[in-house]
Formats: structure tokens, C-alpha cells, sequence
């Protein structure tokens, strides 16, 4: 229990830091290289990722296998056949997206011939990287099949200080892209060398006498339930640089750019609920009582709704203040975007634990149909509105989409769990407080004038009344630890 709590808070803290050195370096990268610019970064990074669709789900159908095996020959052979099937099938599609770089970014994703000139060489830089980084996570996948995740947050807070604070002091001495290019792929070089020394210690060497005449039914046994996983995480990675292809080909360029803002912070948001859960996964994998499968998944269901209803109340109510005050000249599609997008993610949070448990049973194949379904209607959605809402009809589109996967999960949740234990008791109490601390809070953002006075007093009703239900529950959200 100590250990669960330790992965999550340690999680929280490298995000934390993260999302700091995030949120401080977008206003650099706008003014510095400018909003066109800044639009085709966030392009070129897509376009780095496009080698990662092709990773068929190999590490996590390992973090399963080490899960529930534990440290044994039969683990030593299934990380050893993950690492040679990721080189495998990697090495020569990054060596194809190299090869057709100016189709894939003039091409398929439309920038110009003067932009393309600015970033060829950081999009090699980042295809390099994304492999780099697709293989050191059979590593991290080998510390969090241990319950190790503090181990992979810290190197992951390590990378992340390396990352930001590279792109940030190149940005601000005035060097371009390329430069930029250059940041990221070393990054990632020095994390993959601490996460495969951190692995190595922990794990140990791996015992592979035998392995050449057990490879295939390894390989077999990887692919068969890793091509459910990869078809349902190629489906979700299809989801953002789907919605930026489509901005930018149907729109423009710089509208990808402010897109791009409102999902840098939705990602912060969406990751410190990943953060909180993951720890979960190995859990959930080597759980077989169906009753106690239940119980754990409801328990952080209700504890992530006591959570959300006050966050979604302080979002609501601040972000157009929060985007006002970050990006004095931030268009206005920025704070819609960022509001609708972050706040259907923070409610499809409740989705994870029951996908957790989909992706770690032979119910696996359902989690395809809940990618599909998000990328379906958030194609669907934008194309049918974008002529007469603009860029406003994607974010819709990707707020139903979002809405539709959760009702989905929950679904599964219900046929195959059977029961739903959430504390609607605690939900009551919180209500109770909630509600009158949030007409004071509507009042005063309806009421007050200025930014800083307003923002400071909804945040602090918020906060107070949060504080008073936690001072009445206390006991009872002690129960609902798992």
C-alpha cells in the first residue's frame, strides 16, 4: 500500500515540475519564434511520432507479462524478444520516415517550402529520438513491472528538466528549430542510458539459454495479445495529430498552434491522472477475484470524483482569467479550446481503471472498440460542423468524442464487473459543501472586476470548501484505500 502511494505521489511530483517548465516555456517559444512558427513545431513533433504508430503494443503486453510472472527465465525471454522485435520492425520504418521526409511534411502535413527549410533538421532529430525513447521504455517497462514507478518518474523528472530547460535556453539566445532539434534528441539519449542502468540493477542479467528455440512462441505469444493493445493505441495516438492534420490542412497552420495550447494543457491535466492510476495496472493484471476487482477499481472511481467535481467548479470558473494572465495575447480560441478539452478529459478519468482491466484481460480486443469510437466521432463532429464553426468544430468534435469512450468504458465496466460500489454517500457531502461554496464562487467571477482580485477569491472559496468536506470525511475516505 505504501509502495502504491509512493509510485503515485512521485508521479505527482515530476509532474508537477513538468507541467511548470511546460506552461513557462510556450510564452518563450511564441515570442521568440512566433506563432507560425511555434505551429510548425508542434507539426514536426506529430511527424516525429509517426514511427510510433508502428510499436504493435509491445511493451505493454510486456508490462502484463512481467506483472504476473514475476522475475523468472520465462520474463528474461519475453523482454529479450520485445527489445528485438521493437529493432526489428523500428529501425528500418525510422529509416523510411527519413527517407520521405519532404512527402510526410510538405506532402502530408502542408507546410511551405520556407517552413520546411526551418525544420528538416529537427524533424530528423525527433524521429531519431522517438526511437531512442520507444526502446528505453522496455526498460521503464521493467522497473514498473517491480511497482518501481517512482524509479521511472524520477528519470522521467530528469529527462524532463533536461528537456524544457535545453528548448527554453536555446529559444532564448535566439537559436531557431534546428537547434531545437538538436535538444531533443540528446535528452533523449541521456534518459535512455539511465533507465537502461536502472533497469539492469534492479532486474539483474537476464538468463536466455534456451531462447533461440523458444523466440517464435514468444514472439506469438507478444504479438497475439500485443496487436490488440497496438491496434487500440494506434487508434488513440491517431486522435491529437489527427485533429492537427485536419486543422492545419482545412484551416491553417496557426490555428494548429493554438490548438496546440489548449492540449499541452489538457496533457498536464490528463497526466497527473495517469500518474495517480498507473500504479494500478500491475495491480488490476494479478488481480483474479472478480469481487475485489470491483471494489478496487469503484474505490478509486469515487475518490477520483471527489476530486474532480471542485477541480471542474475552479477550471470553469479561472481558466479564461488563468489564460488571460499567461498569454495576455492569446487569441481567443485558446481559452475555449483549453476549457472544453480539459474539462471532458478530467471527466473521462473515471474511464481508466475500467480500461485498465479491459487492457489486462482477454477483454483487450474491447479497448480497440473504445479508440475507435473517440477517433469515429471526433472525425465525424469536426468535419460535419468545422464549415460554420471553424476551428470550434473540431473541439466539440474532440469533447464528444472524449464523452462517448467514457460512457463506453463504463459500459464494459458494468457487464463484466457486474457490480458498482461508488460511495454515493461521500458524493452527497460533497454536494452538500460544493454547491453554496460554488454560487459564492459564481458570484464573485460574475461580480468582480478585476482579474487578480477575482481569480484569488474563487480559488479561495473553492479551496476552503474542499477543505471543510475533507475535514468532515476524513474517516470515511480513509475506508475507500485500496
Amino acid at each position: 500500500m505504501k509502495l502504491l502511494h509512493k509510485n503515485s505521489l512521485s508521479g505527482i511530483a515530476q509532474l508537477g515540475l513538468t507541467a511548470t517548465l511546460t506552461f513557462f516555456s510556450i510564452p518563450i517559444f511564441i515570442r521568440m519564434l512566433g506563432a507560425e512558427a511555434y505551429g510548425a513545431f508542434s507539426i514536426v513533433t506529430l511527424a516525429g511520432n509517426l514511427n510510433i504508430f508502428a510499436n504493435l503494443g509491445l511493451n505493454t503486453a510486456l508490462l502484463k507479462f512481467l506483472s504476473v510472472q514475476g522475475k523468472s527465465k520465462e520474463s528474461d525471454y519475453d523482454i529479450a524478444v520485445t527489445l528485438g522485435l521493437l529493432l526489428l520492425i523500428m529501425v528500418p520504418l525510422t529509416i523510411l520516415a527519413l527517407v520521405f521526409q519532404a512527402s510526410i511534411l510538405q506532402g502530408m502535413l502542408g507546410l511551405s517550402d520556407e517552413l520546411y527549410a526551418q525544420v528538416v533538421t529537427m524533424y530528423r532529430c525527433v524521429v531519431a529520438a522517438n526511437l531512442v525513447i520507444l526502446l528505453g521504455q522496455t526498460f521503464t517497462t521493467i522497473l514498473d513491472s517491480q511497482q518501481r514507478m517512482y524509479l521511472t518518474n524520477f528519470y522521467q523528472l530528469i529527462y524532463s528538466v533536461l528537456y524544457w530547460g535545453g528548448l527554453i535556453t536555446v529559444v532564448s539566445l535566439g537559436y531557431g528549430l534546428n537547434e531545437v532539434g538538436m535538444v531533443i534528441l540528446g535528452t533523449g539519449i541521456i534518459w535512455f542510458g539511465l533507465v537502461a542502468v536502472a533497469a539492469w540493477r534492479m532486474w539483474g542479467s537476464l538468463q536466455l539459454g534456451g531462447l533461440v528455440a523458444e523466440t517464435s512462441r514468444i514472439a506469438r505469444k507478444q504479438l497475439a495479445f500485443g496487436s490488440n493493445v497496438y491496434a487500440a493505441g494506434l487508434l488513440t495516438m491517431l486522435f491529437e495529430p489527427m485533429t492537427k492534420v485536419l486543422v492545419s490542412r482545412l484551416i491553417g497552420v496557426t490555428e494548429v498552434g493554438y490548438l496546440e495550447i489548449a492540449y499541452k494543457i489538457r496533457s498536464q491535466l490528463w497526466a497527473l491522472v495517469n500518474k495517480v492510476t498507473y500504479p494500478l495496472f500491475p495491480r488490476i493484471a494479478r488481480e483474479t477475484d472478480r469481487a475485489q476487482l470491483s471494489r478496487i477499481i469503484s474505490s478509486y472511481q469515487t475518490g477520483m470524483l471527489l476530486l474532480m467535481i471542485p477541480l471542474l467548479l475552479f477550471i470553469s470558473l479561472t481558466m479564461r482569467d488563468i489564460i488571460a494572465i499567461w498569454l495576455p495575447t492569446a487569441n481567443p480560441v485558446v481559452a475555449m479550446a483549453t476549457l472544453c478539452i480539459s474539462a471532458t478529459f478530467i471527466i473521462n478519468s473515471l474511464s481508466i481503471p475500467p480500461y485498465y482491466f479491459l487492457a489486462s484481460r482477454h477483454h483487450v480486443g474491447k479497448t480497440v472498440w473504445v479508440q475507435f469510437t473517440n477517433v469515429s466521432v471526433s472525425l465525424l463532429v469536426g468535419l460535419l460542423t468545422y464549415r460554420t464553426l471553424g476551428v470550434y468544430g473540431f473541439v466539440l468534435g474532440n469533447s464528444a468524442a472524449i464523452l462517448s469512450s467514457l460512457f463506453l468504458c463504463l459500459y464494459y465496466q458494468r457487464r463484466y464487473l457486474e457490480q458498482w460500489q461508488l460511495d454515493m454517500s461521500q458524493l452527497r457531502s460533497l454536494l452538500v459543501v460544493v454547491v453554496p461554496i460554488g454560487i459564492l464562487a459564481v458570484l464573485a467571477s460574475l461580480w468582480l472586476s478585476d482579474v487578480w482580485l477575482r481569480l484569488g477569491v474563487v480559488s479561495t472559496l473553492i479551496a476552503l470548501g474542499y477543505l471543510l468536506f475533507l475535514r468532515r470525511s476524513y474517516k470515511t475516505l480513509q475506508a475507500l484505500s485500496v
